[in-house]
């Protein structure tokens, strides 16, 4: 398959085409067209999640220049991502405060809708992954949107119960599309190897404070795992910036490396390559892109059994989640699988590959398209 740089580059072209045409179409296309807003430019997750679709993607660089798109016949639906960046913009919009920007998006939408417009919305995580709780304007967003979206997608049964209880989105409107691994957006997986003796765990991604890793390394502390353990890896960095006091937790009997900064692309397969297990200790979680980037290099998921991190791995994986309310499960799961033995380890990498396989981009795309179009998003 095409790689996701490659992917996004379509999608980024075809906006900048359109975004030059100010007449209304009168001739039907060939093809429908999906407004996505918005289109983070580092994050490999749209291209692959749009990778099979039939339909044609123009990735929107504000709401604003996606009605006016959708007004003049160039676009046949929108399809909103990271709700939490409602405030993006090009540069010739005026900037707003949070709570004007807010407002003016709700309204926009609810124009569009009042208009014929079809709207989809994908639900990624019951909080933003950038703050602990939403400030009102946020949760007013999605409100309107659980609400209002024609179809609302989710990743798993955590998020589809999520949708419906807490939002109050209608049932019949929530269709659960698994996340898609990351096969074209990071090259080769390592190879399959058995692991070594002392085994090494990796934090991969945005360090922040929901993602429980202090009270890993507290854990890895109290552990029996002194003659099988190597080191703990944190590679990431904070979104805001900010360096965060890791090292007050960091456990006197283990190493810890602490890589800050953004990964590059080209070294992610690295990162994983060397190391045996992925670490995925949530507070609080309904889907976790690591994971399905862990199961794409073949690499055990260990971590908390929430919310949708179950469906996130094969079931041969499951024993290295545990019960959070186990107050010593999580120093058990890392003695568990220091103890694994290579043979087992070798098995379970294979289980993952095998469903990284199946949650293939190209698969996944093409069944959120055939969702959207029973849903008369497409």
């Amino acid at each position: 398959m095409r790689t996701a740089t490659e992917i996004a580059r379509e999608h980024l072209t075809l906006a900048k085409i359109l975004r030059t045409h100010i007449w209304p179409v009168f001739k039907k296309r060939q093809c429908k067209r999906l407004g996505v807003f918005p289109y983070p430019l580092k994050n490999p997750f749209l291209p692959l999640l749009y990778s099979g679709m039939s339909a044609e993607i123009v990735a929107l660089p504000s709401l604003k220049c996606g009605l006016r798109l959708a007004n003049l016949g160039h676009i046949d639906a929108l399809h909103i991502q990271f709700e939490d960046q409602f405030t993006r913009r090009t540069r010739f919009e005026a900037k707003k405060t949070p709570e004007k920007a807010a407002g003016d998006f709700i309204a926009m939408l609810d124009g569009y809708l009042t208009r014929g417009g079809r709207l989809a919305w994908t639900l990624h995580d019951s909080e933003s992954p950038y703050q602990s709780d939403f400030s009102p304007h946020l949760h007013d967003i999605r409100s309107f949107l659980a609400t209002n979206a024609h179809v609302v997608q989710v990743f798993n049964t955590a998020g589809k119960e999520h949708a419906i209880s807490v939002l109050k989105t209608p049932p019949e409107r929530v269709v659960v599309i698994a996340h898609p691994s990351y096969f074209g957006a990071y090259g080769n997986a390592p190879a399959s190897v058995p692991p070594p003796d002392l085994r090494r765990f990796l934090s991969f991604g945005g360090i922040r404070p929901f993602k429980g890793i202090e009270q890993f390394m507290d854990a890895l502390g109290q552990a029996d795992i002194g003659s099988t353990f190597k080191k703990l890896v944190i590679a990431g960095s904070s979104p805001d910036g900010k360096n965060r006091d890791l090292e007050a937790h960091f456990p006197s009997n283990r190493t810890v490396d602490l890589r800050y900064g953004m990964v590059k692309d080209k070294d992610v397969p690295t990162f994983f390559a060397d190391s045996d297990f992925t670490v995925v200790n949530y507070r609080r979680v309904l889907t976790s892109g690591v994971a399905a980037l862990s199961m794409t290099m073949g690499k055990p998921i260990i971590g908390v059994d929430r919310g949708g991190l179950k469906e996130a791995i094969p079931i041969e994986n499951h024993s290295l989640l545990y019960d959070p309310n186990d107050p010593n499960g999580l120093i058990k799961v890392i003695e568990r699988a220091c103890e694994m033995s290579p043979a087992d380890h070798l098995f379970l990498q294979k289980k993952c590959r095998d469903f990284a396989k199946d949650i293939h981009p190209l698969a996944q795309s093409r069944h959120l398209e055939e969702a959207f179009k029973t849903h008369g998003i497409l």
